[in-house]
């Protein structure tokens, strides 16, 4: 079965689970619930495991490929995702034969997770099986498994047919004719120090080594060619890395988010398609000059001409200075850079100012704050906040936006997490999308403007929202729009309202007892 049908088939099972586990599940006396996938046949899915302290967990905890229930005898076929999440007595696994799914985060936690086995019978998996596994030294894949292996006693599953290292723990050492690191491979692999990737790997997948927080150095081949979204995100010990000379694909995402410790980053001088410039200790595209991934001490030089969307995301940074030579800003590339407290800009910009006392970058007619900070005053005359320009960068308890606002940008005001009350001024005639989502502490919000739309997102997941007026002339409610406003308690909708979409107010339990 090729990968694309492997994950199509696990998508489609998990689905299926989704829609049926809570009609048709029993337990069983070791333990485990199951769910009952299909009727007719009676396949099974692994859905909980409840440990029990007579259980005797030095010795492997079999999970079986076939229950019997009510007389009946059912064959199991899937582990569903995150069963065993945080099962801190399991030390070893034996998955029996029969058993051909394994679901994401399945043994998320297992801190005491020595060893596992995988049967057979296993052609389907997900990722992030082992994260925060961090006793895990062996994994074994069966001999006799045509889709997965754990070739040279690697510590890996390894899917045969593309030699491709899926599942990884710290253990691991990767074989020397394995092509590729897949996506999420050595998720929160957290006690590795020191890791080598042998000539022949090209690629490396999205997110490969996230979280692996004690990773200090790591090697990579010439062989390699791509390097995937945020693949070294949160390796938070990593101090300093080379590119090779023949990667040729980057994604344009920063590689490097929360990597705190990282100061040196350095492209081969041979590299045709990127470049580390002037020193500037970040990854640069050649043909346009664009700077895609930054750390803490990356420096924006007179020869960088774009800052490409999320390239200092998750950095370390108290100031931006924006040379001449760059030709526009977005607040996007600065997502996740909560420290930033000072914003200059080169005096004889031809596009961009950064008025005295400011401390944002605003369009030259003063007319759009692209990018703000800790200590942003908002000029007068500003009439639109750009998308991302604040986020997670106000602090001040109350956002009192002045009367020359028209339009907030897409996440302008994102994971502000200082926001207490937010007056929205009778001038606005825009929100866009998720520009306040994931404010933490906002309690109270004031419309004051009658905006025909609140667009999806718009306040998703702002926990502490209890209350906000909404004014006559709002028309629709987009979905997501309260989501997750699981304190909202005062909200009256005007008579102007005429279209709540589903899910504008889902999990506001106060709300969806209306």
């Amino acid at each position: 079965m090729g990968k694309s049908k492997v994950l199509t088939v696990l998508f489609l099972f998990t689905v299926f689970v989704q829609a049926f586990a809570d009609a048709k599940t029993f337990f069983s006396k070791d333990g485990f619930t199951y769910a009952i996938l299909r009727y007719g046949d009676g396949f099974l899915s692994v859905t909980g495991y409840q440990a029990d302290t007579v259980t005797d967990y030095s010795q492997p905890l079999h999970i079986p490929s076939s229950v019997t229930y009510e007389g009946k005898t059912y064959l199991v076929k899937e582990i569903s995702p995150k069963v065993f999440k945080g099962v801190t007595e399991i030390q070893s696994v034996l998955i029996e034969d029969g058993i051909d799914r394994i679901c994401n985060d399945a043994f998320w936690y297992c801190v005491n997770l020595k060893s596992i086995y995988i049967p057979a019978s296993v052609g389907s998996l997900g990722t992030r099986l082992f994260s925060s596994c961090y006793s895990l030294k062996s994994v074994v894949v069966d001999a006799n498994n045509e889709t997965f292996d754990s070739r040279d006693n690697s510590n890996a599953i390894i899917y045969t047919e593309d030699d491709e290292l899926m599942v990884a723990c710290s253990s691991t050492v990767i074989p020397s004719s394995v092509k590729s690191i897949g996506e999420w491979a050595f998720y929160h692999c957290n006690t590795m120090e020191h890791l080598v990737i042998p000539e022949g790997v090209e690629t490396i997948g999205d997110h490969a080594f996230y979280g692996c927080s004690s990773l200090k150095s790591v090697s990579l081949p010439e062989s390699l060619t791509k390097i995937g979204w945020s693949a070294f995100e949160e390796c938070s010990s990593l101090t300093s890395i080379v590119i090779p000379k023949n990667v040729a694909k980057i994604d344009n995402h920063n590689l490097f988010p929360g990597c705190f410790a990282l100061t040196s980053i350095h492209v081969d001088s041979a590299n045709p398609c990127y470049d580390s410039r002037s020193g500037c200790n970040g990854i640069v595209r050649k043909s346009d000059s664009a700077l895609l991934s930054a750390c803490g001490t990356t420096t924006i030089g007179d020869d960088i001409r774009v800052l490409e969307s999320n390239c200092f995301d998750g950095t370390l940074i108290r100031s931006v200075h924006i040379p001449k030579s760059v030709e526009d800003v977005s607040g996007s590339a600065f997502v996740g850079c909560y420290g930033i407290d000072e914003i200059t800009v080169a005096p004889d910009h031809p596009n961009l100012i950064s008025p005295k006392g400011s401390n944002a970058l605003l369009t030259r007619d003063g007319k759009t704050l692209l990018l703000g900070c800790r200590t942003t005053v908002i000029p007068a005359g500003v009439e639109i906040i750009g998308n991302f320009a604040f986020w997670g960068r106000y602090f001040k308890l109350l956002l009192r936006l002045p009367d020359t606002i028209m339009k907030i940008g897409d996440s302008a005001f994102g994971h502000c997490n200082g926001l207490y009350e937010v007056i929205i001024p009778q001038s606005v005639e825009t929100i866009e999308p998720y520009a306040f989502s994931d404010c933490g502490n906002l309690t109270v919000v004031q419309m004051l403007s009658p905006v025909k739309t609140i667009e999806c997102g718009t306040f998703n997941n702002c926990y502490s929202l209890s209350t906000i007026s909404i004014p006559e002339g709002v028309e629709t409610i987009e979905g997501l729009a309260f989501s997750d406003c699981k304190n909202l308690k005062h909200i009256s909708l005007p008579s102007s309202v005429t279209k709540v979409e589903y899910s504008s107010f889902e999990n506001c339990p106060a709300f969806e007892k209306r």
